[in-house]
């Protein structure tokens, strides 16, 4: 029998991204069979292993029928990596994975300890940007080579997004779950998951797995089943207003500038300070990190003294502003996210709040009309507009959100995303906000089996060059 083993050779790496293959590596097909490689990828790798048989005249070709079961202990052996010797940090939730992560990586360099992170923004070593990624949570041969770029970079800590597929196609299979957190739960990827009870079962897998630290932000239908799963060494809670749970964070008061006053209540000690993060849920996912933090031999004083040296992700409440007119481009993309954003901006209290707003094609629709509705109830003018239509037509992608909103609300549909956002900012006033939410950093828009370049911040800039 063929075994992944027969393969090994350090000069070569392994991949399992068609996209990755470059001369001599050995390709390792999981899902997909022979019919789907293409032929450059055919031409380029010295072996393609398969879980059923490829062509019988070549020799390049093999199939290894527990390759699926097997593979994960196997590249553990090729690659040879002590990862016990990172001190390793993981995240799950609907919303606040890629901040949580973003906060405790620039905290970390901030106090000197060398630091990876892997995730919807890309990888990272230190405060050096690596390269994107196609998913949040990667493929267990891709974060290998991760890995191994880490332990020659001499990293210690290294933080990893958990998406909830990721988790539940074991793409972390492997990797010993040493500190985890749990941001959030509210409805997402219920396409995949089918319903929200699966969705929920397979974040609960990173709690269940978790032996030493879990953080968790209350939730009051969650709280006692995390405590109930997990087995580790110790439990913190999270929350805002709350002195019961072991980390209280009080706001005192919200800046028009973003800043958040706060007082910070902890088992290591009681601290108050400012911070630029605009929103009080960045707060929960700044502190969310705080544990791991400490379990690197590091103190409460040192996380309070790196504040005042934070900066949100991209995409992430990303504020632009001229002539007194403020503009968020924001990640935020399901019914909790855009609620959350548009309740801590009111707080700001601006004149008005106009927001342009989509959904992605062949995701979740019954999210949809929930988002119209919340729309409604937050922002002053709503124009809704295309966000990765893929196979769906747009009309019909705008009319499901648009399905629950009441008819006197001001609100009109312009699926050409560019033309939505010049529409909103050209209605814009001093001392009123725009929020154009949904897709946050990315570059892209993907209709049909095409990704078409288009980015909200570059769609902003060429909006505020009309006020010069």
């Amino acid at each position: 029998m063929n075994s992944i083993k027969k393969f090994i050779n350090l000069k070569n790496r392994f991949v399992d991204h068609s996209e990755d293959i470059r001369d001599g590596d050995t390709f390792v097909s999981i899902k997909n069979g022979y019919s789907n490689l293409s032929a450059e990828l055919i031409e380029k790798a010295n072996y393609i292993l398969l879980t059923s048989p490829g062509p019988s005249e070549s020799n390049k070709f093999v199939n290894i029928s527990e390759l699926k079961e097997k593979y994960i202990k196997d590249i553990e052996e090729i690659y040879g990596l002590k990862e016990n010797h990172f001190n390793k940090f993981f995240v799950t939730g609907t919303n606040g994975k890629t901040s949580t992560i973003h906060f405790l990586r620039q905290i970390l360099n901030f106090s000197e300890s060398s630091c990876a992170s892997t995730g919807t923004l890309g990888r990272f070593i230190n405060n050096k940007f690596y390269g994107s990624q196609r998913l949040t949570t990667e493929t267990p041969i891709f974060i290998r080579n991760f890995l191994r770029e880490c332990e020659k970079n001499s990293v210690q800590n290294i933080l990893f997004e958990a998406s909830s597929i990721g988790i539940e196609e074991k793409r972390l299979s492997g990797l010993s779950i040493d500190h985890a957190a749990l941001s959030n739960i509210s409805r997402d990827h219920l396409n995949y998951h089918g319903n929200i009870e699966n969705y929920v079962d397979a974040k609960m897998k990173l709690v269940e797995s978790c032996k030493q630290t879990f953080t968790y932000v209350k939730q009051d239908q969650l709280s006692e089943r995390i405590k109930n799963s997990f087995k580790g060494n110790a439990l913190y809670s999270i929350s805002i207003d709350d002195p019961k749970s072991d980390i209280s964070i009080n706001v005192k008061k919200i800046f028009k500038d973003g800043i958040i006053e706060f007082t910070a209540e902890t088992p290591w000690g009681n601290f108050q300070n400012g911070v630029k993060l605009f929103a009080e849920y960045n707060l929960l996912n700044l502190f969310l990190g705080l544990p791991f933090f400490l379990s690197c031999s590091k103190n409460i004083d040192l996380f309070s003294n790196s504040l005042n040296t934070l900066r949100l992700p991209n995409g992430r409440m990303q504020l632009f502003e001229k002539n007194e007119k403020r503009i968020f481009v924001d990640f935020a993309h399901t019914p909790d996210a855009i609620k959350k954003t548009l309740i801590n901006i009111k707080k700001t209290k601006p004149r008005g709040l106009i927001l342009v707003l989509g959904a992605g094609g062949d995701q979740d629709q019954g999210k949809r009309a929930e988002m119209g509705e919340i729309a409604e109830n937050y922002a002053d003018y709503l124009i809704v507009t295309s966000d990765n239509p893929r196979f769906e037509d747009p009309d019909e992608i705008s009319k499901m959100i648009t399905s629950k909103i009441s008819k006197d609300f001001n609100f009109e549909i312009e699926n050409d995303r560019g033309k939505a956002i010049m529409k909103a900012f050209k209605t814009l006033k001093e001392y009123e906000v725009l929020v154009i939410a949904g897709k946050g950093h990315e570059d892209y828009q993907i209709v049909g089996n095409n990704k078409e370049y288009f980015s909200d911040v570059e769609e902003v800039r060429k909006c505020l060059e009309l006020l010069d």
